[in-house]
């Protein structure tokens, strides 16, 4: 009974939190201020892996691992800060050592 209450529940509340998501990132994009909004995958916990690795493509075969640990991400949005290419940019990320990152080196 309650699988059938909370999966109908839980699918609903996703479609809001993807709802809100568009919504804001809508309204970033249309402001003239400075930004970079990272398109981040699935988080785990562990050692750093180093800086992800990006894409401006979120189909592209590099990210298909869809894992990035949390200390990573959080190096990549310091990255952002500084990292003037990236303004009005919407990378997506993935783990350096992910398998479809190894699989897929930059400029292969």
């Amino acid at each position: 009974m309650a699988a059938a209450v909370v999966g109908p529940l839980a699918r609903l509340l996703r479609v809001v939190d993807v709802k809100d998501q568009v919504e804001a990132c809508r309204r970033i994009f249309a402001t003239d201020r400075r930004w970079t909004v990272v398109r981040g995958s699935d988080l785990e916990e562990g050692e750093s892996q180093g800086l992800p690795v990006w894409s401006h493509h979120v189909g592209d075969p590099v990210l298909s691992s869809n894992l990035t640990r949390r200390v990573d991400f959080a190096l990549f949005m310091v990255e952002a800060l500084t990292d003037d290419s990236l303004i009005r940019q919407a990378p997506a990320i993935v783990g350096r050592l992910t398998p479809s990152a190894l699989a897929h080196p930059a400029g292969a």
